[in-house]
């Protein structure tokens, strides 16, 4: 039975969605455990993400359209500062360095995998057109 490309498209947006917030989650969390200890947990980086995604989001979007979207970046900034003081029980300055921290861990967690698929042959490859061919080019 073949799916429908709606809802392939709907489950691939799922799954990216997991593997991106469980990704975000574990960076966050080794980070966390770094600077704040045992408290920080993997549920509660969990629920920081999903969290800070909403209110950052929404705190951008007003405050880029109230004044500007520097302040914008600014307001979320603080957001999410504020969020992960909350959620770890530290201060500013070990938020701050929980967001940085979580920040290089996630792109070395994001290298690794990326490297891993491709190494066990995972990979869309990049495919322009060809102008005026209307084909593609062929994967490498």
């Amino acid at each position: 039975m073949e799916l429908p490309g709606f809802v392939l498209t709907g489950l691939a947006a799922l799954l990216g969605f997991i593997v991106v917030w469980m990704l975000t989650s574990l960076a966050v969390f080794a980070a966390g455990r770094v600077i704040a200890g045992s408290y920080a947990t993997f549920p509660k980086a969990s629920a920081l993400i999903l969290v800070g995604a909403v209110l950052i989001g929404l705190t951008y979007s007003a405050a880029s359209f109230i004044l500007s979207p520097i302040f914008g970046w600014i307001a979320a900034l603080l957001v999410w500062l504020g969020l992960i003081k909350y959620f770890f029980g530290t201060g500013w300055i070990g938020a701050f360095l929980i967001a940085i921290l979580a920040w290089i861990i996630l792109g070395l967690l994001a290298l690794g995998l990326l490297t891993a698929l491709a190494m066990l042959g995972l990979h869309i490859p990049f495919t322009p057109k060809i102008p005026g061919g209307g084909g593609f080019l062929p994967a490498v």
